[in-house]
């Protein structure tokens, strides 16, 4: 048998009966399942007619049938009973179809199964189409209720073309751009993903080696807004596990970024308020008297904290008139030469302001330590302790004048002439 439609393969899939007759319905080919249905072997079938099959009471109704599709270029569908052994009839679906021949010679072809068995199939179907309705419903639920756009994307020729197949509703309130405008063209999201982020929108290389990625970038949406979306996708492969496509979610952050981005100017500001304020204490100026200005420090003297000392020393005269400037290392647990040069440093600004540095604390490790570093330290008044350097600043400052002694120098004079 060369007819295709016979295929024993096929009919053992389905359960159909499939056979070949000649005009008058003989049986000339018929497939294994034909001794399922017909309750025949295929072998017993041949060079019998149809009919024979028939009961009675439908033998008219099969010949019209069978008739009929001779006639017709179109699949006849009937039902009959078959020839019962004693049991309840045997009820069959057949369809019949004629196939004419170049020669002028009519062939006719017949599927036939259990009505029962169409019966159990139909309701089946029935119910199988009942539970994809309802599946629908629910993915499309599901779907509604994402805060964000489900896509589905897939290759057009290769990976590095991309076409959407599938784009939820919220890409319109997203996007400005409709489903319809989503599925229009290759490499839609590439249109509308800022310049500077589709790179890093691209995330190929990560899902092929991954099976998944996220990625986060800045859209233009229709209406001329940039918002902030990230993006949560995974591979899709065809049935040989060959890449076919990604699908995600894709939400907007936008209100997340500007959150992140204005606790990161807040966290900037605190911490520059806060290196303001360990500036000032680590250089604090204190003023003792008229004319007297004192510098504590306390702690490890590096470049950054030297300059300082000078800014806000030199500051610190210059506001204040200051003529004696008491600089105490005490606090200062070692003294290089980088501290011996910031100390040098800062005695040269006072100095040029026409004031006079007094450097306390010098403890007897320190002075050999300027000593070994051979450190000019001409025009700097040293002492040993801050109460020592604050006893040698009044004694330097003129006193104000008193009561008794703001009496005119003449007058003086004339009352001691008077004694």
């Amino acid at each position: 048998m060369s007819s295709p439609a016979l295929s024993p393969a096929r009919l053992s899939a389905d359960r159909c009966a499939r056979s070949q007759h000649l005009a008058d319905g003989t049986f000339v080919a018929a497939s294994p399942a034909a001794a399922e249905v017909y309750g025949v072997s295929p072998e017993a079938l041949l060079g019998r007619p149809l009919h024979d099959l028939v009961a009675p009471e439908d033998m008219v109704d099969a010949e019209a049938a069978l008739g009929e599709a001779m006639r017709s270029s179109d699949a006849v569908p009937f039902v009959v009973r078959l020839r019962g052994d004693g049991g309840a009839p045997r009820r069959v679906e057949i369809v019949a179809h004629a196939e004419r021949g170049a020669a002028g010679d009519t062939k006719l072809f017949c599927v036939a199964r259990s009505a029962d068995m169409a019966a159990r199939a139909m309701a089946e179907q029935a119910q199988l189409s009942s539970r994809a309705e309802a599946l629908g419903r629910r993915l499309e639920r599901l779907i509604a209720s994402v805060p964000g756009i489900v896509w589905e994307i897939w290759f057009v020729e290769d990976p590095s073309r991309q076409r959407v197949s599938f784009v939820s509703e919220r890409a319109l309130d997203l996007s400005g751009y409709t489903p319809e405008e989503w599925l229009s063209e290759p490499d839609f999201w590439a249109k509308i993903t800022h310049p500077d982020d589709r790179a890093a929108a691209n995330a190929t290389g990560t899902l092929f080696a991954e099976g998944s990625a996220s990625a986060q970038s800045r859209w233009c949406t229709k209406d001329g807004r940039i918002i902030w979306v990230g993006t949560q996708m995974h591979l899709l492969r065809n049935d040989d596990g060959s890449p076919a496509g990604f699908c995600g979610v894709t939400i907007d952050i936008t209100d997340r970024k500007e959150a992140e981005q204005e606790q990161a100017r807040l966290r900037e500001e605190v911490i520059q308020s806060q290196a303001r304020l360990l500036a000032e204490l680590s250089t604090p100026l204190i003023p003792l008297s008229d004319g007297v200005i004192a510098m504590p420090l306390v702690g490890s003297l590096d470049r950054a904290r030297a300059e300082r000392v000078v800014d806000t020393l030199l500051h610190g005269i210059g506001a204040s008139g200051a003529r004696i400037a008491i600089l105490d290392i005490t606090g200062v647990p070692t003294v290089d030469a980088q501290v011996a040069e910031a100390l040098l440093k800062t005695a040269r600004g006072v100095q040029l302001l026409g004031a006079e540095v007094v450097l306390t604390g010098i403890r007897p490790e320190v002075a050999q330590i300027l000593v070994e570093l051979d450190a000019a330290l001409t025009g700097i008044v040293t002492r040993g302790t801050l109460q020592d350097g604050i006893r040698y600043a009044s004694q330097r400052t003129p006193r104000a004048a008193s009561p008794r002694s703001s009496m005119p120098a003449a007058s003086a004079s004339q009352q001691h002439r008077h004694r």
